[in-house]
């Protein structure tokens, strides 16, 4: 395709001389990759700070306390006399949340009675309050099944009718996907997720808002053979290579360091790479609302967060307004981000991806369409540079 190689080898030229292009697309991944996944390098919320107080301060409450200090994700750090005490902690943040155990707690579990214990948490980082409520609850319940099974043996009641009265519905779980059950799971993909899209966005904006501002579009369709899509290809391809280096970073050095690497990696590949396509060229649709590199960078800082939230990262689309519904379908994460997901923690068959990439096949020719229009029109009026 002619001019095609001179716009792509000029493009590449650009990716590698340009401090700007450098940063965002070469430095960048490895600082937030790595650094992101760093943060979340405990999986799930580890020694959570909980403040007891025991009024009935007993054998059996004493080693309730014990039996929650031992959990990998609580750590006891102080014992109060009184909640209000307590409960200053949480706002002076010397603690998460507490856990009020109160008077004739023994007595009423080995007479079989129901007795009630209080638990204040601090909700403004739900990771860490749900995790240690979660965890509070889970050892009652183990010490209430305890004490209930000795209560029913000392009555007469064999082991076995015990453990079956205590357990009458017995559970049997399966976690398909983020088997782990951790935050981490959860977080990173879509964390790392956001900022490969936004670099993407960014690199291929900035550099088509600078030819703009160098006003060097008629020099390109002058080395295209007055072509469009040389031109289109040419600015676009090289940012593909850009999306594979951050892919090969992602599923051969990030996802294993993080510990979630669950995946087939060529499946992932594949399926990141069908998206890089479209959102190279979905940025290069947008670009043409910025007339200079400065516009584009402010507008897109702050791009990927609502775009990743409206798009179901961790609120369903189909719980979201109406109107927001028809917002969503235009952006090409909401018809990628389940799937990915499913992917990245999970081995499972490539035609499971096959609906998300046929409507990502057609955002793309979509975008070729606008970009080609586009393109006819602005080459056609646009004056020659100097």
């Amino acid at each position: 395709m002619k001019g095609f190689k001179e716009i792509f080898l000029r493009e590449i030229k650009r990716i590698f001389l340009s401090k700007d292009l450098v940063m965002v697309c070469l430095i960048a991944p490895f600082i937030y990759f790595f650094g992101l996944v760093y943060i979340y390098h405990k999986q799930n919320p580890k020694d959570i700070r909980i403040d007891i107080v025991d009024k009935d301060n007993s054998f059996v409450s004493r080693q309730y306390t014990r039996m929650i200090d031992a959990t990998p994700e609580l750590n006891i750090v102080s014992f109060y006399s009184s909640a209000y005490a307590a409960y200053n902690a949480i706002f002076e943040n010397q603690t998460d949340l507490f856990y009020f155990i109160p008077k004739n707690f023994t007595t009423n579990l080995k007479r079989g009675k129901s007795t009630y214990a209080f638990i204040g948490a601090n909700a403004s980082n739900f990771m860490v309050s749900s995790s240690a409520i979660k965890t509070v609850v889970m050892t009652s319940q183990f010490l209430s099944a305890k004490i209930l099974a000795k209560f029913l043996i000392s009555n007469g009641i064999s082991v076995q009718s015990a453990k079956q009265i205590i357990q009458l519905i017995r559970g049997n779980f399966r976690w398909i996907f983020n088997a782990k059950k951790t935050y981490a799971n959860f977080f990173i993909p879509f964390i790392l997720f956001a900022i490969f899209q936004q670099i993407l966005i960014v690199a291929v904006c900035h550099t088509m808002s600078l030819e703009t501002q160098q006003n060097t579009w008629k020099d390109l369709y002058n080395i295209s053979g007055n072509k469009i899509l040389p031109i289109i290809l040419g600015k676009g391809i090289p940012y593909i290579f850009v999306a594979l280096f951050m892919i090969l970073i992602f599923v051969f050095f990030v996802l294993p360091f993080g510990d979630i690497f669950e995946t087939a990696k060529l499946n992932l590949i594949i399926i990141s790479l069908a998206y890089s396509f479209v959102i190279v060229f979905f940025a290069m649709t947008i670009s043409h609302l910025f007339k200079t590199p400065v516009i584009s960078l402010c507008a897109l800082t702050f791009y990927s967060l609502p775009v990743l939230l409206i798009s179901g990262f961790a609120w369903p689309l189909y719980m979201l307004p109406v109107h927001l519904h028809f917002i969503a379908y235009l952006f090409p994460s909401t018809y990628f981000i389940n799937i990915f997901r499913l992917y990245a923690l999970k081995n499972i068959e490539i035609y499971y991806a096959t609906v998300p990439i046929i409507q990502l096949a057609i955002l793309f020719a979509v975008c070729i369409l606008i970009n080609f229009i586009v393109f006819k029109v602005k080459l056609i009026t646009l004056p020659k540079s100097k």
